[in-house]
Formats: structure tokens, sequence, C-alpha cells
């Protein structure tokens, strides 16, 4: 099998701004990829196929706008925030192999054009807010500090046929961490990651040789520990 060159074509226009005395940073891109031949991994889940292979897609399309920015309310409390709104598909894929759920004893292969590339969430977005203030501890200078973490995203189709099988819902995640610094030699914190206990897939496939079988990985569970760091 001869795989293609790729072929890819990106447009991209950006605004980078201060305001509010440069204390509020606000930076946008509205961009728009087109790739010709896009190589991708491909699995053959046909009835008698079991097999994997590096092929070409004939074209593939990804368009969107990321917004980030950073906020300091005041010398001590910082905001930082991303979003992104991205509308990904095959654009050309006459020649795909077919979704689990598509598959019989005659079908060989099937037309994804216009359906959404996997793995690619139409929304998704993060924030954090960092507060801290000096502090005095058996006359040693440091800094208490503690800041919250959430980020978000949408469905996406887990694996590459975009079978119904292989849907990742949308999700939410927030972690805490709370800790004590001084300038230089030590950071101990304390945190909590998935602090609401959250149940979601972080991926999902459908297994080769039309078995059924489909797996994936689930997500961690709430988790929390304690982090120091020395520098000598």
């Amino acid at each position: 099998a001869k795989v293609r060159p790729e072929e890819v074509t990106t447009y991209e226009l950006g605004l980078k701004s201060r305001w509010l005395d440069e204390r509020l940073t606000l930076n946008l891109a509205l961009f728009h990829t087109e790739v010709r031949d896009f190589q991708a991994n491909v699995v053959d889940s046909s009835p008698g196929a079991l097999r994997g292979y590096l092929a070409n897609i004939d074209k593939v399309r990804v368009k969107g706008a990321e917004l980030d920015g950073a906020f300091n309310v005041s010398p001590r409390w910082r905001l930082h925030f991303a979003a992104a709104w991205t509308d990904a598909e095959y654009a050309r894929y006459p020649n795909s192999p077919c979704p689990l759920e598509a598959l019989q004893s005659a079908t060989s292969v099937c037309d994804l054009s216009g359906r959404p590339l996997p793995a690619t969430p139409r929304w998704a977005g993060s924030g954090a807010s960092e507060y801290f203030r000096p502090v005095h501890l058996a006359g040693l200078g440091g800094e208490a500090y503690a800041r919250l973490e959430v980020s978000a995203r949408s469905q996406v189709y887990g694996e590459p046929t975009d079978s119904r099988f292989g849907i990742i819902e949308g999700y939410g995640l927030v972690n805490v961490v709370v800790g004590l610094r001084q300038q230089g030699p030590w950071d101990l914190s304390f945190w909590v990651r998935n602090l609401f206990a959250d149940d979601y897939m972080q991926n999902i496939t459908v297994q080769a040789g039309n078995s059924g079988l489909v797996v994936g990985t689930p997500s961690d569970p709430r988790t929390y520990g304690m982090t120091l760091r020395l520098r000598l």
C-alpha cells in the first residue's frame, strides 16, 4: 500500500489585547484548516477482517475559535480562563470502515463524509482561580495559597468510525489545591482531584473482528494527597 503525503492549508486570524491598565489579558483566534490525504490509522472490523493499517482519508476540515485570558483581580487574586469551539469533520471519506452497528455480512465500506472527527469536542473550557497572601510561620516568611481549577468538555466520539457505542459523554472536573510555600526552598500543598467524584470515560474503543467487544478506560475516582517540593 502507498500512503500519500498530507497537504495542509490553514488560515488563522487572531487578536491579542490588554485592558484595565494591563490587568486583563484577552486573546482571540479564529482558524480554518483543511487537510487533504489526511494520514490515519484505520482498523477494518468488517466480517472476516481483522487488520489495522495506515491509510489516507481524502479530506478533513477543522474550523473554530479559541479565547483565553487572565485577570489580576487584585495583587493577591488571579484568574485564568480558556474556551474553544471546534467544528471538525470528515469533509470527504467515502470508503471508511463501518461503525459496529452498520456491519452486515455484505458490508464492506461506509461513507463517513460530513461526520464529526473523533476525540474532538465541539465545546471545551477551563478556568483557574488562585488567591495567595504572605504569612509568617515559626519565624519563617512564606506565602499561603489556594487554587480552584475547573474544566469541561462536550460529547465526543471515542473511535474513528463514529460508532454510537463509542460515544463519550461530556463531563466537567473540579480540582482544589491549598498550600504553603517559601520563596526558594520548599512548597507544601494538599490537593483533591475530581472533587465531586464525577464518573466519565477517558477513552472507548470498538474492538476489531466484528466481535461486538467494546472496551474503555473509566475515570479516575476522587483522589486526594499531599505534595512536598524542595529546591536545593
